[in-house]
């Protein structure tokens, strides 16, 4: 059995480290990757595979090999991206400042762990969530007809937060080059717009 990872949006630093599963000292037989490779400038997406399975596919006779391939694959543009966009990560210590700057955004966030409507905060670098529930005690979620998400997701906007909300979980992912201050002022902005569309 072969574990096959996806990294398209926890790859390439988003969560403090290169990849996602080095956290937990995993080494995936594949692992598919996009996005972050060229920060979003450009499209591109691929695979990496294991030592054994290149020797596996290196050892099969051409004419017995399996071929796959997109109009696109290869593109020169995309990975001449790809390979300016890894040395800025690797120069200016992105990685790192993901790690870095994550802590300081989960730490932010914590301080809403009391506000009303507030069930859970959680994240891992650059990529954190904010559950918004009814009940605190029992995590009861606020009836779908209510559209507490869509009516905090407004609230932020007005504020000057643009960000993903799915149902009623904010979803934050800050560029890995945020300040401290941007940090700051988007937990400010998250904590204003709760009350203000929870009580509305």
């Amino acid at each position: 059995m072969l574990l096959i990872s996806d990294e398209v949006i926890t790859g390439f630093g988003r969560t403090g480290t290169w990849f996602g599963l080095e956290h937990w000292g995993v080494e995936p037989d594949i692992m598919q990757f996009a996005k972050g490779i060229t920060s979003g400038y450009i499209p591109m997406g691929g695979i990496g595979v294991s030592d054994t399975i290149k020797a596996a596919m290196d050892s099969t006779p051409p004419d017995q090999r399996w071929m796959h391939a997109y109009t696109y694959s290869g593109h020169p543009t995309c990975c001449a991206v790809a390979l300016a966009n890894l040395k800025i990560i690797e120069e200016e210590g992105l990685v790192q400042r993901a790690a870095e700057m994550g802590n300081r955004l989960l730490e932010g966030l914590h301080t809403l762990d009391d506000l009303q409507g507030v069930g859970e905060v959680r994240g891992l670098g650059m990529m954190a969530a904010v559950e918004l529930v009814a009940d605190k005690t029992t995590r009861q979620e606020f009836p779908s007809a209510a559209k507490v998400g869509a009516r905090v997701q407004r609230e932020m906007t007005q504020r000057g937060l643009y960000t993903r909300v799915r149902g009623d979980v904010i979803c934050l992912a800050p560029p890995l080059v945020t300040t401290a201050e941007q940090i700051d002022r988007i937990v400010d902005i998250v904590r204003d717009a709760i009350p203000a569309a929870v009580q509305g």
